[in-house]
């Protein structure tokens, strides 16, 4: 398979005893963050796996440092997605469905092969507007030259953890280690040499490589001129499936990508092709090696050779000859391997169900706790009013707030700031509180003496309103009614401004 054999840098040659005794580890052999207690890790590698094994191992390691030689985007499983031109109509999507949308009317045929700067930048554009400047503001920055293909990481709190300062970022390239086997290297881009002192553990989130040597014939291997070494695309195939002068080979899901729509296409191609049903004119087939080596010899590879995944698609249904999908062809449609089983109308109709539910999803509010935990990580200042309405008396209190993650499960949050006694006098107060996402609600709890107590309010978002995702909550405290209201702006997955205005009645209470 593609992922079968660890990939481990250049710069780990050699360093056979510091792989034996286990201070050097591939991903693969990543279980949990237990073994790691303690302990100063270093993970090197800036795509799925290095995040997540970055933000896991927090938890446990007394100090994490990130290696990266590559900035990608970092985005979580659910993001704000525009289906208009209008920016301010987001709603909250999985990521696959945010991003493997139509770019224009069906068939997208041919498939995009080479991403040019000017598509480069429209994708780092999109990126950039789906996470907003919290990326930008944090150690990791964000990609600089964004006339090159752009390469995305999912993660839901590397940059929570990132932002706190629980994971120390050093750019640049592992090199090995010194001589006297104490030190790490790594090479800066500008050349510089920056030394990794305490290091007890080397995760490397390197990838994989193939190894067809054990089962193809060295004459099969040098028509496919098959290259180990290459992580991006291994062989020269028609469509990454079949080669013209090996009819009796066919391959499916050997490719670096998001490929199980396209295994199963590839899989009917194969068996359409074996059978007879289906036949490649040779002048076809000799175009799409040629293809397949053009992906090769580019110089600023994308992620994944086939990033146009729906061109993908359908360039792979138009060969078998089958019938067009009719659902979801326009622009901006999102696109599901459902799609392409012409012949199970059922099928497609649940996908089409499964989608509207999806949508509903994402304008209900039901999504946004999550995103709200993750977008107000950081210090703000803030500025209360409380105004008693019996006596037309006004309070101020004004200071910082700090959201942070102790540990994944929940958000704290900790004020410290002045009562403004006089206009001369103040006196000094904090306070904590622990949010925490419950289903689809958003549920603060009192702390008392570094406890959890009980539940303050569980919060609810509606639809927007405006530019704000609003949430409210009534809480009766013995007499007292409290009627909160909890507003959030985002630009992306950034807040911008958040209000939060309580009204309190009672007997004797009668203040906002």
């Amino acid at each position: 398979g593609f992922f079968l054999e660890p990939h481990l840098p250049e710069g780990l040659d050699g360093e056979e005893s510091a792989l034996q005794s286990k201070r050097i580890l591939h991903a693969c052999d990543y279980e949990s963050s237990a073994k790691f207690q303690d302990q100063t890790v270093a993970i090197v590698g800036s795509s799925f796996s290095g995040m997540e094994i970055a933000a896991d191992v927090c938890s446990t390691a007394k100090r994490v440092v990130h290696v990266v030689s590559s900035v990608p985007w970092v985005i979580p499983r659910y993001v704000p997605c525009t289906l208009d031109d209008d920016s301010r109509n987001s709603i909250i999507l999985p990521v696959d469905l945010a991003l493997y949308r139509r770019t224009k009317d069906a068939p997208e045929i041919p498939e995009s092969l080479l991403m040019s700067p000017e598509m480069c930048r429209k994708r780092h554009e999109s990126l950039h507007s789906m996470v907003g400047k919290r990326q930008e503001q944090s150690p990791l920055g964000i990609p600089r030259n964004w006339d090159e293909p752009p390469m995305v990481a999912i993660s839901d709190y590397y940059l929570d953890l990132l932002i706190q300062g629980d994971i120390e970022v050093v750019h640049g390239r592992l090199q090995g280690l010194s001589q006297d086997g104490a030190t790490w290297n790594v090479k800066s881009p500008t050349g510089q040499s920056i030394s990794l002192d305490g290091i007890d553990t080397l995760i490397c989130a390197t990838g994989y490589k193939t190894n067809l040597d054990r089962i193809l014939h060295p004459d099969i291997a040098q028509t496919l001129e098959y290259d180990p070494k290459d992580l991006f695309s291994p062989m020269s195939l028609c469509w990454d499936t079949m080669h013209p002068k090996l009819p009796n080979l066919f391959f499916c899901g050997m490719y670096r990508g998001p490929y199980m729509g396209v295994m199963e296409q590839q899989g009917r191609l194969a068996a359409g092709v074996l059978s007879g049903r289906i036949q490649l004119e040779e002048s076809v087939m000799v175009g799409a090696l040629e293809e397949s080596k053009q992906i090769r010899k580019q110089k600023s590879r994308p992620q994944f050779p086939h990033f146009d995944y729906v061109g993908f698609m359908d360039t792979l249904n138009e060969l078998q000859g089958t019938d067009f999908p009719t659902a979801n062809t326009k622009k901006g449609d999102m696109v599901g391997p459902a799609f392409y089983q012409s012949t199970d109308e059922q099928l497609v109709e649940q996908e089409l169900k499964e989608l509207e539910k999806q949508l509903e999803w994402g304008e209900d509010g039901s999504r946004i706790p999550s995103i709200v935990l993750s977008a107000i990580i950081g210090e703000w200042n803030f500025d209360r009013r409380i105004v008693h309405f019996s006596d037309n008396r006004e309070e101020h209190v004004y200071g910082t707030v700090k959201y942070s993650r102790p540990i994944l499960d929940y958000v704290l949050y900790r004020e410290d700031g002045l009562y403004e006694l006089t206009p001369t006098k103040t006196l000094n107060v904090f306070r904590e509180y622990e949010y925490q996402v419950a289903g689809d609600c958003l549920e603060i709890y009192f702390v008392e003496q570094e406890e959890r107590a009980h539940l303050f309010l569980s919060l609810k978002f509606s639809m927007k309103e405006g530019d704000f995702w609003v949430a409210t909550s009534d809480h009766l405290c013995i007499k007292d009614l409290y009627k909160a209201r909890f507003e959030l702006s985002l630009d992306g997955l950034t807040a911008t401004h958040l209000k939060i205005t309580y009204r309190v009645k009672g007997p004797t209470k009668d203040y906002e």
